[in-house]
C-alpha cells in the first residue's frame, strides 16, 4: 500500500507483453500514447516494459510518489498497481490493452486504445472499493473451481502462438479446457445471512454486484461482494450454465446461486486451494476469508461513467 502522493507527476507505463501491444506492434502503441500525452502541461513519463521490469517501472513510480500512474495491460496488470496503491491517494488510470479488461469495461472505458486515450484525457478521480481474500486484493474478481482452471489453462497456453489475435484462440482453448476439467469442490460458505454447504463446481465472488448480463458492473462503490456458485456435476447441468450465461440468463439459472454480503469465509477439507485473483491464479490457504474495502482506491473514471 502506498501513502499520499507528493508530486503532480504522471507516469504511464505500458506492460509490452499485453495483448493488443503484441497485436499492433509495442513501438507503435508506445507511439500513439507519446502523441496523446504531448500536449499535457504536468510532467510525463512515459516507459514501455514487461515481465519484472513492468513490475520494477510500478514500484518505481510510485516510491517516487507520483500523483497519477497510469497503466497500460490486462486485468493483471492493473491488479498489480492496485495493491500496491490501495489505501493511498495516488490516482490509478487503466489503458485497457488485454484481453478481458474487465475493470476498464465497468469504468466505461473504451476498449480501442486511441478512445480509451480520449476518455482519459477527459477521465477524474474517483474513489471505488476493492475486495480482498486471505489479504490478497482483487479490483474486480476472484474464483474458484472453474474459474481457477481457466486461469491454469491460459497459463499454459498463452505463450504458444506468434499468429495475430491468438490471445483470443488462448482464452477460448483455455475456457473449453476448464469447462471439460473443474472437478467438484465440496464447500461450507458462511455469511452474515447464514451459513451452507455446497457441493460446486464454480465459485466466483465479484466485488460489488455483477450486471444482469455479465461481468460488468453498474457500480463500483456499494461496499458489497457478489457471490455467485454453481452446482451440479454432470456435462448436463454445466452446458446449461455456459449457454444461459451467454444469454445473459444466468441469474434465472436454479443451478446458479448468489448471495450479496460485506463478508464472506469459505471452508474446505483442503489445506489449500487454487484462486483465480483477477485472472492470475494463486494458491491460498483455507479458510478462505473474503471482505470488501470501501474506497480503498482512487482511479480516473471517463465523464460518462461519472454521469451514469
Amino acid at each position: 500500500m502506498t501513502g499520499a502522493a507528493t508530486s503532480n507527476e504522471t507516469v504511464v507505463i505500458l506492460n509490452a507483453g499485453a495483448g493488443t501491444i503484441r497485436d499492433r506492434r509495442p513501438d507503435d502503441v508506445e507511439g500513439v500514447v507519446r502523441d496523446a500525452f504531448a500536449g499535457h502541461s504536468e510532467p510525463i513519463t512515459i516507459e514501455l516494459a514487461e515481465g519484472d521490469r513492468f513490475i520494477a517501472a510500478i514500484d518505481r513510480a510510485v516510491a517516487r510518489g507520483c500523483g497519477t500512474i497510469i497503466v497500460g495491460g490486462g486485468d493483471g496488470s492493473v491488479n498489480y498497481a492496485a495493491r500496491k496503491l490501495a489505501g493511498g491517494d495516488t490516482v490509478l488510470g487503466v489503458l485497457p490493452l488485454g484481453t478481458m479488461n474487465l475493470l476498464a469495461r465497468s469504468l466505461g472505458m473504451p476498449q480501442d486504445l486511441e478512445p480509451a486515450l480520449a476518455a482519459l484525457a477527459e477521465a477524474k478521480p474517483q474513489r471505488i472499493d476493492l475486495g480482498r481474500v486471505n489479504g490478497r486484493i482483487f479490483h474486480t474478481l476472484a474464483g474458484l473451481g472453474y474459474f481457477a482452471e481457466v486461469a491454469r489453462a491460459r497459463a499454459a497456453v498463452r505463450d504458444d502462438s506468434s499468429l495475430p489475435f491468438s490471445r483470443y484462440i488462448a482464452a477460448t482453448r483455455a475456457t473449453w479446457r476448464a469447462f471439460t476439467r473443474a472437478g467438484v469442490l465440496q464447500l461450507a460458505i458462511e455469511t452474515a445471512k447464514g451459513n451452507k454447504d455446497v457441493s460446486a463446481y464454480a465459485l466466483l465472488v465479484s466485488n460489488n454486484r455483477l450486471s444482469a448480463n455479465g461481468f460488468e458492473r453498474a457500480r463500483l462503490d456499494e461496499g458489497v461482494l457478489d457471490v455467485h456458485f454453481a452446482e451440479g456435476a454432470g456435462i448436463g447441468p454445466r452446458l446449461e450454465a455456459a449457454f444461459d450465461i451467454l444469454a445473459g440468463q444466468w441469474r434465472e439459472n436454479p443451478a446458479i446461486n448468489s448471495i450479496d454480503t460485506p463478508h464472506l469465509t469459505v471452508r474446505s477439507h483442503r489445506p489449500r486451494l487454487w484462486v483465480s485473483i483477477d485472472g492470475e491464479l494463486a494458491r491460498l490457504q483455507t479458510p478462505l476469508v473474503f471482505e470488501t474495502m470501501a474506497g480503498a482506491l482512487q482511479i480516473l473514471v471517463p465523464p460518462a461513467a461519472v454521469a451514469d
